[in-house]
């Protein structure tokens, strides 16, 4: 079913680059400040490939990418090569954590045909300037991440020895460590593809991209009459880590909702307690761990009008039909952040599905104290905290052949731009 692929990697050259100074987050969650710090930590950080501010971004990263191979900034490996990533991190208890995968190519498969799941639903603006960038520069700078069920963990006995020695890259980003070694062992390579020939792969992160290789193959494949079906563009850089890995993490997306024309959050709370339980705290701290109590159907939230920290919790789940009444799966509808958008914000606080796809009246924060301080600040209306979606969910929902709302999930930690690069194009 699945297929991967060794490929020869372009990396920086560390003997010309400080790691450190190129790496940078996925350019999906890089603002227009940190845009402008990275482009002056180093003129060659990876934020010109993958989200430059010029007039035309997407030319001038081609042209910036052809020159930074040119002077050897950049270097091709020249074995088909493996990379086992580890990445080392401490969570909001600060407990170490290590989560443990390897970078390669998979085939590109229609999501009709089962073997690569989605779980989030898309929308076309980040799809078009994925699309654009794929075209001028015919690679791939950030991997998709995804999912794969080993329990027994056969995989690992061919990624681990490698742990052990010392990793070709070594960086600590935004207090996450990335270790990346190469595999280049063809007969290594061939173990690790037949034993995951039979698994579906399922998209942790990275939907766009993976939909934006599907197009880009596409428009290859229609303009070679001699396709095969082997060349790069059938195939698209992933790092995979196993389901059953113990650091394999989400934490929570938090709501944060402004520019509601008549906001009044006491009639809010009001309703709400028609059919929930209405808790209140003096702190955040406090409604965190209260939230953290219930097991499903639950959501901290914080409003312009009060000083107070709310738990609003289902009463009774017999009424999710009454207040979800769309005709959804159940793996779908037992989803806390279904309720919450389908009845929380979308009949009670008027903001319809389009509005919250197009984020008109929304947007997403991990991080409790910034939604906080926004509300504080005057600067939204109200905030919803919410437990984080759990494995088992993604799983059943993606297998289900069903998607969840945007911003269901948070795998943490996000995998950074600048370890490795994938020409789709020879």
């Amino acid at each position: 079913m699945a297929t991967i692929k060794a490929f020869r990697a372009i990396r920086y050259n560390q003997m010309k680059v400080k790691i450190e100074n190129v790496v940078a987050p996925p350019y999906d969650v890089i603002s227009p400040e940190q845009q402008n710090g990275y482009y002056d930590k180093d003129p060659f950080n990876v934020v010109r490939l993958i989200l430059g501010r010029e007039e035309d971004r997407y030319s001038s990263a081609a042209k910036t990418y052809d020159a930074w191979q040119s002077t050897d900034v950049l270097l091709r490996d020249l074995a088909p090569s493996i990379y086992p990533l580890v990445q080392t991190f401490k969570t909001t208890e600060g407990k170490e954590i290590q989560r443990k995968g390897f970078i390669a190519l998979c085939r590109l498969e229609e999501f009709e045909k089962k073997i690569v799941l989605p779980h989030e639903k898309t929308l076309s603006k980040a799809k078009e300037d994925r699309f654009k960038l794929f075209k001028a520069t015919s690679s791939n700078f950030s991997q998709v991440f995804s999912l794969y069920s080993d329990p027994s963990k056969e995989i690992d006995q061919y990624l681990t020895p490698v742990h052990s020695t010392y990793p070709f890259i070594d960086v600590e980003f935004e207090s996450v460590r990335n270790q990346l070694w190469q595999i280049s062992d063809s007969d290594v390579v061939s173990r690790i593809g037949a034993l995951m020939e039979p698994k579906q792969v399922l998209i942790a992160d990275g939907h766009h991209r993976y939909e934006t290789g599907l197009a880009y193959r596409d428009l290859m494949k229609s303009q070679n009459p001699n396709h095969t079906g082997n060349e790069l563009y059938n195939y698209i850089m992933m790092f995979f880590t196993n389901l059953d890995d113990e650091g394999l993490v989400i934490f929570p997306t938090h709501r944060v909702v402004h520019s509601l024309p008549n906001y009044d959050g006491s009639a809010l709370v009001a309703t709400l307690q028609q059919h929930f339980n209405v808790q209140i705290f003096p702190t955040p701290q406090m409604m965190m761990d209260a939230l953290k109590t219930f097991p499903k159907f639950a959501y901290g939230f914080v409003s312009k009008h009060s000083s107070k920290f709310f738990v609003a919790s289902l009463k009774n789940e017999s009424s999710l039909n009454t207040l979800v009444p769309e005709d959804l799966p159940a793996g779908v509808k037992n989803l806390d952040v279904v309720l919450l958008h389908n009845y929380i914000l979308k009949n009670l606080l008027g903001i319809t599905q389009e509005a919250q796809e197009k984020k008109l009246n929304i947007h997403y924060i991990q991080k409790v104290h910034e939604c906080v301080d926004e509300v504080a600040s005057g600067a939204s209306q109200i905030a919803f905290f919410v437990n984080p979606t759990r494995i088992e969910q993604v799983r059943d929902v993606a297998k289900s052949g069903n998607t969840m709302p945007q911003k269901s999930t948070f795998f943490f930690p996000k995998l950074i731009s600048g370890l490795v690069f994938n020409k789709m194009v020879e």
